[in-house]
């Protein structure tokens, strides 16, 4: 069973919408019809120039910065409606642009003090924000259209802000140069929450979209939260170095990072869902600049704090270079929420943007797989998502490819999280060792975190979900919480059960789909189940393939062909073609005779129990 209640008490964080957010309060302006509205500040906008090709990767665009005049504060409007009440307001005016927000300098706000952003119609607000977000800097979310207002609410007399406006961030989107936001991913993508999703529900929770600075460009890109070998709980994240490649020290302490924005489902929603959103980051380590001699990493330390409530997973890694067979990559395509793109080859050793295999390659070449829900692919806002192996742990981060929903069968590349480990230079700034393994423990492999306490569920993943009769199924134990038993029930497997920790290699010897159920429990009497029906589809055995026209398919060393037993033969165009079926007296299996049909592929569907798997046999006279 999954942790249902704890990913219910995250959805509803996104009230908190950024973290920062006191939704107990409303402008004091919102109350009063006589208050004249804030006086219009025009921000003159600019063209956005088209990005160089290059050969090296590039961040998606999200849009720019205009910086402010010192003195526009002073355009704003003080007012008193009541006694003890005062309020300030100031509107900016950015035509064409599709969102605007604020970046602050000497946010220093007093006990009392509540700031609030809204739209030209009142109907997005952002805040109260209050002294809890004092700092140096402070940035505040984007609201859709061209007009925004701030406006102060204190019970301090006086005309002196207790901030300064720094710039006017300006969201464009507009495909001619690559600006994007919500509902901008292609439509073969897969929202997270998709049953694709469903055994990476606490991978996903270290995944964030982020809106990068770097001087006056914003872009989109996306990373992860990521544990170290102490399990303290300090905020690494780790994206890709081409993501803000020359931010400044002032840059980073205004980047946004946005956790949990993704669908409750697998329906991809029609208004912008919220999202938990944490502000600022310091620069830690990162590879060289370019491609051919470094991995493609950055690595973050975060300075905004967890807000109260919010518990995020810490992906685990491996940087034992060892090839994973499949898995997931967890992203924000286009900065649009949150999707899942899923591999079932194993990944390749290569150089950059090279598809030819190397083993001194410093990148992992990915290729996507069809799934149930879509053919999940990366874009353009999804550079430095965390390539996942079938342990959950970090294995890469996205450089690039040419992947996409046109060209869905395209590689993509994975800057080696084995070579980001130490051989991008012994510094501490080149390399993840120095602060993942503090201690220098190590150990290759480090499992995912959770960190809330009160947390206690059973969880597991597989290596792999379709195989075919006669190969095995590594699983490997996901669990949480203080637990002192296990047990393990495989249908169809061999061994069928198991009790202990971690299960050794389960074997299928017999076509169909099986069940997989595991229970933990602990010394305190807690229990939990998940239960996953139909996890493992294990396919029929044919040969000889290629072959004359004659495949035996085998169902497995049961012997027995199926009762419920339908099968349908297909051209390569769709077209249902006639066949002859025989019982294999031998193998315990059918013959299927395609008579006379002419050299090329055949598609032979086999329904049993109302599952239908699809065999591919070619014809080779």
């Amino acid at each position: 069973m999954k942790n249902h209640l704890l990913s219910f008490v995250l959805f509803f964080t996104y009230l908190l919408v950024n973290a920062q957010a006191d939704s107990k309060h409303k402008p004091v302006s919102f109350r009063f019809n006589f208050i004249k509205e804030a006086a219009i500040v025009d921000i003159p906008t600019r063209a956005v120039p088209l990005q160089r090709p290059t050969t090296e990767p590039q961040p998606l665009p999200a849009g720019y910065t205009v910086p402010l005049n010192e003195n526009i504060a002073s355009q704003g409007s003080w007012e008193q409606p009541v006694s003890g009440v005062f309020i300030w307001r100031l509107s900016l005016k950015a035509s064409r642009a599709a969102g605007l927000n604020l970046y602050f300098k000497d946010f220093k706000l007093r006990e009392g003090d509540r700031l609030f952003i809204y739209n030209k119609e009142k109907s997005v607000l952002r805040g109260a924000f209050t002294e809890r977000e004092n700092g140096k800097y402070f940035v505040t979310d984007f609201i859709s259209g061209d007009q925004l207002t701030v406006e102060l609410n204190t019970d301090i007399p006086g005309n002196i802000l207790p901030f300064h406006l720094s710039e006017l961030g300006i969201s464009i989107s507009n495909p001619e140069w690559g600006g994007r936001d919500f509902g901008e991913s292609g439509l073969c993508e897969v929202p997270v929450n998709c049953p694709e999703g469903d055994d990476w529900q606490h991978e996903k929770r270290a995944v964030a979209r982020i809106l990068v600075k770097q001087g006056s460009s914003l872009f989109w890109c996306t990373g992860t939260l990521v544990n170290n070998t102490r399990n303290d709980k300090t905020p690494y994240f780790l994206t890709a170095n081409h993501c803000g490649q020359s931010a400044s020290e002032a840059d980073y302490a205004s980047w946004q990072f946005y956790f949990n924005y993704e669908s409750a489902d697998c329906e991809r929603p029609l208004t912008e869902p919220g999202s938990v959103r944490l502000t600022g980051a310091a620069l830690l380590a990162k590879s060289p600049d370019n491609t051919s001699t470094g991995s493609d990493f950055k690595l973050l330390l975060l300075t905004d704090e967890m807000p109260e409530g919010f518990f995020p997973w810490y992906n685990g890694w491996d940087w034992s270079g060892e090839v994973s067979p499949g898995g997931v990559c967890i992203n924000h395509p286009e900065g649009d929420i949150k999707m899942v793109s899923t591999y079932s080859q194993a990944v390749v050793s290569v150089r950059y943007n090279n598809p030819a295999p190397d083993e001194n390659g410093l990148y992992w070449k990915v290729n996507w797989t069809e799934t149930q829900s879509g053919f999940g692919v990366t874009e353009g806002g999804s550079s430095g998502s965390p390539l996942l192996n079938p342990a959950g742990n970090i294995i890469g981060s996205l450089t690039g490819g040419q992947a996409s929903c046109t060209f869905p069968e395209e590689p993509d590349y994975y800057g080696k999280f084995s070579y980001s480990w130490e051989s991008n230079g012994s510094d501490s700034t080149r390399q993840l060792k120095y602060w993942l393994d503090p201690d220098n423990t190590g150990v290759p492999s480090l499992k995912g975190a959770d960190f809330d306490t009160s947390a206690f569920y059973a969880d597991f993943t597989a290596d792999a979900r379709k195989i075919k009769i006669g190969e095995t199924v590594q699983f490997t134990n996901r669990s949480s919480g203080n637990i002192n038993k296990y047990e393990w029930l495989f249908s169809g497997g061999e061994p069928a059960s198991y009790l202990g920790e971690n299960p050794p290699p389960i074997r299928y010897t017999s076509a169909g789909n099986f069940d997989v159920k595991l229970r933990v429990n602990s010394s305190s009497g807690n229990s939990d189940v998940k239960f996953d029906k139909a996890y493992i589809r294990v396919t029929p055995d044919i040969y000889p393939n290629p072959s004359t026209g004659k495949f035996n398919i085998s169902f497995g060393k049961e012997g027995a062909i199926p009762e419920t037993l339908q099968v349908y033969a297909f051209d390569i165009t769709g077209r249902e073609i006639n066949f002859v079926a025989l019982e294999d007296e031998n193998s315990g299996g059918i013959i299927i005779d395609l008579g006379t049909q002419r050299r090329g592929m055949y598609l032979l569907k086999i329904i049993t129990d109302g599952k239908a798997q699809v065999l591919k046999a070619m014809v080779a006279r």
